[in-house]
């Protein structure tokens, strides 16, 4: 049984799909007897270089030629369609690779055709050629004999050099659109006498990317199932793949905020089977195409060879839904969920968290930004206090020595060492001390080998490894290790007994002590920050009230 793209592969230019522009150059260099000595044909795999290759060596040499055409009825036609015409030579670069391949070509060149007037020598993947074999085809490529032609073919221009490059006529060839691929393989599964939807087709073509070859091998696999009249849904399960109609589905509930709706569209795509990491990527791809529209309106344009008009019309209306910053938001989240699919206990779980980390967002506008606001807030407290404060203890040891008595001075002092304390004694309302929130060098230690806890933690639990790799070390007091996860609705299953022993074990082997481990949320830590920032700055406010109030007791005045 022969393979559809090897049975119908075009025999003539007509029959080529989407590459007018060469197509009709070519015809017009036969019909005027004016072909090249050296033609380049480059373009993505699958879009006809070498069928195009062979229809060009048939043209030059058919006996009967109809404007530019090869008639496929004479001794020539029918040797090349047959494979057996001496004077046509493939070459396939990937597997000749070496210099005497070469040389052993140029030795043969110089010899006459035998039934044709041209010799002509098709070399597939030109750029697998080492750079001896280029040094070797240079002077034959610039001064070929007359009775040869050279047709060079790859898929990676720019591994081949320019010196090749400036000796041969060069022609892209360009992605096919879903559009035209679709019609041919309308043709296709019409002659096989099979009925297929047409959204199965577009299905078919937005898999093969751009390329007929892959296209035609994706109809055939189909085709296998030996249906009369294949559906969607079948040409899904076969594929293993969604159609753009769940992607944009999917982006539809993220818009709309319908994050239930999302997660059940991810469990259901999930239980039927389908691919999630490839779920995810074509999520990716799509939101990139709606970032791009918003960008610019007539980038509808460039996505024939990707999507339908339809579909086209379809992401459109998804941009005006969407601004930009949560487009950037939603995108980010999903690449990091598609790198975590693979190694999670729970394969879904990854988009289920990005859809829920959306939900969150929505909700708590602020919560994306609270920690720099917090931060912010800080700031200005510290600058705002900080001359005051100075002023104050500066002032307040000046009316010390001339006119406050000993028992003033000494009550001062009482309040001074608090300014100086041992920070790290003082507990903020959430139990985390200051010294615990300052990084030191043993939590810096920690975050670097936080991969290799990780690791050690996968063997005994593979859904806590999971919920770790969401948290991140903040603070380390003595022996005690502060663990802050970015996810609340995680904390109960790491705060269970049996989980934290397996954590303090493996950190325990790794850093040599017995350790104790505290779960607390992202936002108890950002809020155990502020409370202690906030305390140490009352406190000195307290020092220079206490100088106020000694001031007008005792009616005097800083002089």
């Amino acid at each position: 049984m022969i393979v559809l793209y090897r049975k119908y592969r075009p025999t003539n230019f007509s029959e080529v799909v989407g590459q007018d522009h060469i197509i009709k150059t070519l015809k017009n260099a036969v019909s005027s007897d004016r072909a090249a000595h050296a033609y380049l044909l480059t373009g993505p795999r699958g879009t006809g270089k070498t069928t195009v290759a062979r229809i060009l060596a048939k043209a030059v040499n058919c006996e009967k030629p109809k404007n530019g055409e090869p008639c496929n009825q004479c001794p020539v036609c029918n040797g090349i369609n047959q494979n057996n015409f001496l004077d046509l030579i493939e070459i396939d670069a990937a597997s000749h690779t070496g210099v005497d391949n070469i040389r052993e070509l140029i030795e043969k060149i110089r010899f006459s055709p035998s039934a044709s007037k041209y010799k002509v020598y098709i070399i597939d993947e030109v750029h697998m050629l080492s750079k001896g074999a280029f040094n070797a085809l240079l002077k034959t490529l610039e001064e070929p004999p007359a009775h040869a032609i050279f047709i060079l073919a790859t898929t990676e221009i720019h591994k081949v050099p320019a010196t090749i490059l400036s000796r041969c006529q060069r022609f892209d060839f360009k992605r096919l659109s879903v559009s035209e691929i679709a019609g041919k393989l309308a043709e296709i599964a019409k002659k096989e006498k099979v009925k297929i939807d047409k959204k199965a087709l577009d299905l078919i073509a937005l898999n093969a990317g751009g390329g007929m070859r892959d296209a035609e091998s994706l109809l055939g696999q189909v085709i296998s199932l030996e249906d009369k009249e294949i559906t969607l849904e079948e040409a899904q399960i076969i594929l293993g793949t969604t159609d753009l109609t769940a992607t944009a589905e999917m982006i539809e509930c993220l818009a709309e905020q319908k994050y239930q709706k999302g997660i059940n569209l991810v469990s259901q795509i999930n239980n039927e089977g389908y691919d999630l990491e490839q779920f995810a990527q074509s999520l990716i791809e799509y939101l990139r195409k709606i970032i791009l529209l918003k960008i610019d309106d007539n980038f509808g344009k460039n996505l024939s060879s990707e999507m339908t008009e339809e579909q086209i019309k379809e992401a459109e209306n998804l941009a005006d839904k969407i601004t930009m910053p949560k487009l950037i938001k939603i995108i980010r989240l999903f690449i990091e969920a598609r790198k975590e699919i693979k190694s999670a206990a729970i394969p879904q779980l990854p988009l289920e968290l990005a859809i829920a980390e959306m939900d969150i967002s929505d909700n708590n506008p602020d919560s994306g930004s609270s920690h720099l606001q917090t931060g912010s807030k800080i700031k200005k407290i510290k600058e705002k206090t900080s001359e005051a404060i100075s002023e104050s203890l500066k002032t307040s040891q000046q009316f010390i020595k001339k006119a406050v008595p000993d028992v003033i001075e000494s009550a001062v002092k009482k309040i001074k060492p608090k300014e100086n304390c041992d920070e790290k004694n003082k507990v903020n309302k959430s139990g985390i001390s200051q010294e615990s929130l300052n990084s030191n060098w043993n939590l810096e230690e920690v975050k670097n080998d936080w991969n290799e806890i990780l690791e050690k933690v996968k063997p005994h639990n593979h859904s806590i490894t999971a919920f770790l790799k969401t948290c991140q070390p903040v603070a380390i007091e003595e022996k005690k290790l502060v663990v802050a996860s970015k996810y609340t609705f995680h904390l109960e299953r790491l705060r269970e007994t049996r989980n934290i022993k397996i954590i303090e074990n493996v950190v325990g082997e790794i850093f040599k002590i017995k350790p104790e481990i505290k779960f607390i949320s992202e936002e108890e830590a950002r809020q155990a920050r502020y409370d202690l920032e906030i305390t140490l700055v009352e406190e000195k406010k307290e020092a220079g009230d206490l100088v106020n109030s000694a001031l007008e007791l005792f009616e005097g005045k800083v002089v």
